[in-house]
């Protein structure tokens, strides 16, 4: 007799209730073990914050994970399109930060690299807690509403607009020469927030809906005002940027400061 005949036999004598709590006993383990372990991501990850956690993020193909690694490894490395996050605790390389102090060459911080396709998006929210900073990768010669959706995105979380967490918009590929300048893209920005602060006019959460729906994308301010992103709860920075050429000084000051 196979090892699944004999526990058929076994349950069979069992009463139906019996067999009935048995179940629901497993299932509640089942539960249970999925709460300890969900505990237990969300303490490794507290654990990380004890150095700052800068959030890289923007949409697909900026140069976020070139970013990443060039401030680990001080050099450009050529990266594949990623589909996971990547997170290291390092100090920046000391080719960046060689006329800096001690404490910024020694200081170590928390790096999370975020894939940019918008499918791996909804756990984003679950790094909001240790977030400190956060640099936003752009292509400055390459723009789509998918940029303008997510930066708003960001913004109008609410653990993220509480914590008035800074932002820096980091206008990469600069080396191109059809790169824009920073003034005529902070312009462009303000205008495309602008449209979108509209559009979510109509969506209006409590304080409480706002907890319970981080990813939900909410007005950021009332319509009857003047759009201006100086006016936000988070602090914005725009710099230009080359992750080829390793003109990334603007984002170790950010990073730094």
């Amino acid at each position: 007799m196979s090892t699944k005949e004999t526990l058929e036999s076994i349950l069979s004598f069992l009463p139906f209730p019996l067999w009935a709590n048995v179940s629901i006993l497993f299932a509640g383990l089942l539960v249970v073990c999925l709460l300890i372990y969900l505990i237990i991501k969300l303490f490794g990850r507290m654990k990380k914050s004890g150095e700052p956690s800068i959030l890289i993020v923007g949409s697909m193909n900026t140069g976020k994970s070139c970013l990443f690694y060039q401030l680990n490894e001080g050099e450009f490395v050529e990266t594949q399109r990623s589909m996971k996050e990547q997170e290291a605790t390092f100090a920046i390389h000391e080719k960046f930060v060689k006329d800096k102090d001690t404490k910024a060459q020694t200081k170590k911080y928390h790096f999370i690299d975020w894939p940019g396709s918008p499918s791996l998006r909804l756990r984003l929210s679950d790094f909001y807690p240790v977030t400190e900073k956060i640099v936003f990768v752009v292509d400055g010669t390459e723009l789509d509403d998918d940029t303008f959706e997510l930066f708003y995105k960001l913004l109008s979380a609410q653990k993220l607009k509480e914590k008035k967490i800074p932002f820096l918009v980091a206008l990469n590929k600069s080396d191109l020469i059809d790169s824009p300048d920073v003034k005529p893209m902070e312009k462009l920005f303000n205008r495309e927030l602008a449209q979108l602060n509209k559009t979510y006019a109509s969506t209006s959460f409590t304080k409480e809906q706002e907890d319970e729906t981080e990813n939900a994308i909410t007005q950021l301010l009332d319509e009857s005002e003047e759009f201006l992103i100086e006016k936000l709860q988070n602090p914005i920075k725009f710099v230009k940027s080359s992750t080829k050429n390793g003109q990334i000084d603007g984002i170790i000051d950010f990073i730094l400061n």
